[in-house]
């Protein structure tokens, strides 16, 4: 928090050799020990260029034309960084490596639940699914330490009915029919009493709510 506090660095820093902080360095010796670093390599294919998703599209494609006039194609993607292991796993799980639903699945389901996501957020255009969703008589879940307003109330801006209601004040689609509001790291404590009042429910009416070796494996992974 007290880092958080200090605001954004000014300056590039630079760890020397054998030293214990980084230092502040001038722009100037920065492009300098870049292009040093580079030129001193073999060849262009032992660097690896990786950057932030919430870069902007025109400095992606500046960054990209540069590491590819560079002479590598090594521009590993934040999403390819944060779930190649989550890709591994589901490959070897269940058959594929992302997820088994496409976007039009939303408009034909009974329930959906939204756990450590935050749509209004950071996929906004999902809130148009989720609405068409919801006119089709869909159930809103939100699992989330954040309640985020989006999910409260929304105002559609791609329809009239939305800009209206946006515009003069008036009464917005409510999303979500329950919000959980769990503590940051509950996740897996919800979960888990999920899976266990369906496990207890599973043995009460077998084949009713899901498969008794389908629980088993899950509770087993999950060690409950």
């Amino acid at each position: 928090m007290e880092i958080g506090k200090k605001g954004r660095l000014t300056l590039p820093v630079f760890l020397p050799k054998n030293g214990t902080h980084y230092e502040p360095i001038s722009w100037e010796d920065a492009y300098k020990k870049i292009a040093d670093s580079l030129n001193n390599l073999n060849s262009p294919d032992e660097a690896a260029f990786y950057t932030s998703g919430r870069l902007s599209n025109e400095a992606s494609f500046m960054y990209q034309l540069f590491v590819r006039e560079f002479g590598t194609n090594n521009m590993p993607d934040c999403s390819n960084m944060c779930h190649e292991s989550s890709g591994v796993a589901l490959s070897e799980t269940i058959g594929i490596g992302k997820g088994t639903v496409v976007l039009d699945d939303f408009a034909d389901t009974d329930l959906i639940m939204l756990i450590g996501i935050n749509p209004a957020t950071n996929m906004p255009r999902m809130l148009d699914s989720l609405q068409k969703a919801k006119d089709n008589g869909a159930k809103i879940i939100a699992i989330n330490p954040l309640k985020e307003a989006g999910l409260v109330a929304f105002n559609n801006p791609q329809q009239l009915k939305g800009m209206v209601e946006s515009m003069f004040n008036l009464s917005a689609t409510k999303l979500s029919d329950l919000f959980l509001q769990i503590k940051i790291n509950g996740d897996m404590a919800v979960i888990k009493a999920i899976e266990k009042i369906l496990f207890e429910a599973e043995k009460e009416n077998p084949g009713r709510y899901l498969t008794m070796n389908l629980l088993r494996k899950t509770l087993l992974v999950m060690k409950v």
